[in-house]
């Protein structure tokens, strides 16, 4: 059973959902990130193409410094129906699992850092290879200053980083190759891991981003060997601001008559564990703290009862 199913995060953060047939359900931060890429896609094509070529990475962007939102745009458009369809469908079969563990916070954050990191390491490698081969060296002769370089699209960088990352949390989980060959999560990704590499050692890679691809590999182990929290991080350097920057935190959504102030310091102590879920994942959560929101969750059904 997920967290999402649990009656104590549903009786707080449930409420924030939807509803559905008279229950609320909350939407996963994979979806809306799903949604938000198709939708991008959508007016890519009723601008005729006008958004890729926004937000596509440019090979030179760094001469205009202003483009430097195309490190993250890059990552929401996509070169037709086929390439965003399996990127989403990829993302949000693992990513699902992966939300779970890391919590909301943290799965966004991580997706949109390993966009970054895979889109620096495509332009590096591409650098690397423009000022060490012939071949590109007169490319860089062919493109005159302010010319159409080659720019990179696509989530794949940030999708390998989220499948990787699964492998590492799973690797004996069973995962179906093309929805047919039943093998363990490790085989497929060292799997993808060497078609890349292969792809990249002998040239055959086409319109293929391989190094995109082995950026977001990267960074999904980088990223649990330093064992790093975007969202601790960045909840730290909010405290820093001054007071009267800070946002207002919520109260309980439960009043009750409470003469010595024992349900209200509950249900602000189950606010602030949920409030911890939200950010980092129920497995941040310790053997206290998960007491605590079983008396809670047993208080309001007796109520509701």
């Amino acid at each position: 059973m997920g967290i999402y199913d649990r009656e104590y995060y549903q009786d707080d953060y449930g409420q924030r959902g939807f509803s559905f047939g008279g229950q609320r359900q909350q939407m996963m931060m994979v979806t809306k990130v799903v949604i938000v890429t198709a939708v991008i896609f959508v007016l890519d094509i009723f601008s005729g193409g006008n958004v890729s070529a926004f937000l596509g990475l440019d090979l030179v962007f760094y001469r205009r410094p202003w483009l430097v939102y195309q490190l993250l745009g890059y990552g929401f458009v996509h070169a037709g129906v086929w390439h965003i369809a399996l990127n989403m469908f990829v993302l949000w079969m693992f990513g699902r699992f992966i939300e779970e563990r890391l919590g909301r916070r943290e799965f966004l954050f991580f997706y949109l850092a390993s966009i970054v990191f895979a889109g620096l390491v495509w332009l590096i490698c591409q650098h690397v290879w423009l000022l060490s081969s012939e071949q590109g060296r007169v490319l860089l002769e062919q493109v005159q200053p302010g010319g159409k370089w080659p720019s990179l699209v696509g989530a794949s960088g940030g999708v390998v980083a989220v499948f990787l990352i699964f492998v590492l949390y799973y690797p004996k989980q069973t995962v179906y190759l093309w929805g047919i060959l039943a093998m363990p999560a490790w085989v497929l990704g060292a799997f993808i891991i060497g078609i890349n590499l292969i792809q990249g050692i002998t040239g055959t890679a086409g319109v293929t981003a391989w190094e995109a691809h082995l950026g977001g590999a990267a960074f999904a182990f980088l990223y649990l060997r330093s064992g790093i929290s975007f969202d601790r991080l960045f909840s730290r350097v909010a405290e820093r601001r001054p007071s009267g920057w800070k946002f207002p935190r919520r109260g309980p959504k439960l009043r009750v008559h409470d003469p010595d102030g024992s349900d209200q310091r509950l249900a602000a102590e189950a606010d602030r564990i949920l409030d911890k879920v939200h950010r980092e994942g129920e497995q941040s959560l310790t053997g206290r703290e998960r007491r605590t929101l079983e008396k809670y969750s047993r208080r309001v059904r007796g109520r509701r009862g």
